[in-house]
């Protein structure tokens, strides 16, 4: 008995290591990926200050605390999206701690000056949440259609709407870097943003991740669907609007916007943009038909992108023959890989200022 307790007692050590190992390398409570436990208890007062108003997230805040604040109304996904047992396997790790095992610690500065901006404008009622995008029989048929939502930023009068589309290989959305940085840019410069979260991986009622891509599409016409039926109410303009797409969202922006992809906005009869941003995510295999032109294109990927969004650059001269040279930017850089980041720490400065400017010559 004592030998049995003994080797009990060292394979509870290793198992008890081996989490702790895990968890310092990779910012997840292991257990949580088998359905054990879950999501940590975050006391309500602990999102507010003295005054009631909402206290700033700091970057040692847990994963939880990003995921269940006020202002995402109970949709945990709305931070950070994966599968539910991963999600629920970050949710007790410091967000610094997270950020540093996904290789974004760089980020963390401007992805918290976002998230604190986002929950000001929350509580001065110039941003709201979007759950009411797919129906509640939709929701009622596939619950993840619930996953679909949105934060709608109100810009000033006579601004357009800026629609951003994070990426996250149809396996994630990384709205935390890549969704609520780029609204507060654009919010700041007076434009209205609606920033999305939208199923991802099996979510999507798919396990191929082609067909991931082409449902994660039908996502985005279903969020231009509910635009157009809300103009009024958003105060929005959907013959005037951009789509900024990252990553897997540029190729969900290149699939909408262009006439060559099944579900692009011309088949499903919903308004195209003036504008597209597809960053480090401009199908490379994209090609632009005669319906296509009156459509601005703005873009930038590496060659050293390790998902080959730098050959895009060998469809250049057919897309600026049929839009025509001044309706095409797209860089193609040396040395810059997948991703460049946003705010103070990109590696391609400015990129966003250029992007709106090319925007506002393009909207006359």
């Amino acid at each position: 008995m004592k030998i049995l307790a003994m080797i009990m007692l060292v394979l509870l050590i290793l198992a008890v290591g081996f989490v702790g190992y895990v968890y310092k390398k990779n910012a997840t409570f292991l257990p949580a990926l088998f359905g054990i436990g879950g999501f940590p208890n975050i006391k309500k007062e602990d999102y507010y200050q003295a005054d009631g108003t909402f206290r700033k997230a700091e970057k040692d805040d847990k994963m939880a605390f990003f995921m269940q604040h006020p202002v995402f109304g109970g949709y945990k996904h709305m931070f950070f999206n994966v599968e539910d047992n991963v999600l629920k396997a970050i949710a007790p790790a410091k967000y610094a701690d997270f950020l540093k095992a996904q290789g974004r610690s760089d980020q963390m500065e401007n992805a918290l000056e976002a998230f604190n901006y986002l929950i000001r404008l929350v509580e001065s009622g110039e941003a709201q949440l979007i759950s009411d995008i797919n129906s509640k029989e939709m929701i009622e048929q596939n619950p993840y259609q619930s996953h679909l939502t949105g934060m709608f930023y109100k810009g000033k009068q006579g601004k357009p709407l800026a629609v951003v589309v994070p990426g996250g290989g149809f396996i994630s959305n990384v709205t935390d870097c890549e969704g609520y940085p780029v609204a507060m840019k654009l919010h700041k410069l007076g434009y209205s943003v609606l920033v999305i979260s939208y199923p991802i991986g099996k979510q999507l009622g798919e396990t191929e991740h082609e067909k991931q891509g082409q449902a994660a599409v039908r996502e985005l016409v279903q969020v231009i669907r509910y635009l157009k039926e809300h103009e009024q109410e958003l105060s929005v303009d959907m013959d005037d609007y951009a789509i900024f797409g990252f990553s897997a969202g540029g190729m969900m922006t290149t699939a909408y916007s262009f006439a060559n992809y099944e579900d692009c906005c011309h088949k499903v009869k919903l308004p195209r943009p003036k504008v597209i941003f597809p960053m480090y995510g401009l199908d490379w295999n994209v090609k632009a038909l005669e319906q296509d032109k009156g459509l601005a294109v703005f873009s930038i990927a590496g060659r050293e992108d390790e998902y080959g969004f730098g050959n895009v650059e060998k469809r250049l001269p057919q897309l600026k023959s049929v839009l025509g040279e001044d309706n095409v930017s797209v860089r193609i850089y040396d040395n810059l890989g997948h991703g460049f980041g946003i705010g103070s720490n990109t590696i391609v400065p400015h990129w966003i200022e250029e992007a709106v400017e090319f925007w506002e010559a393009h909207r006359k």
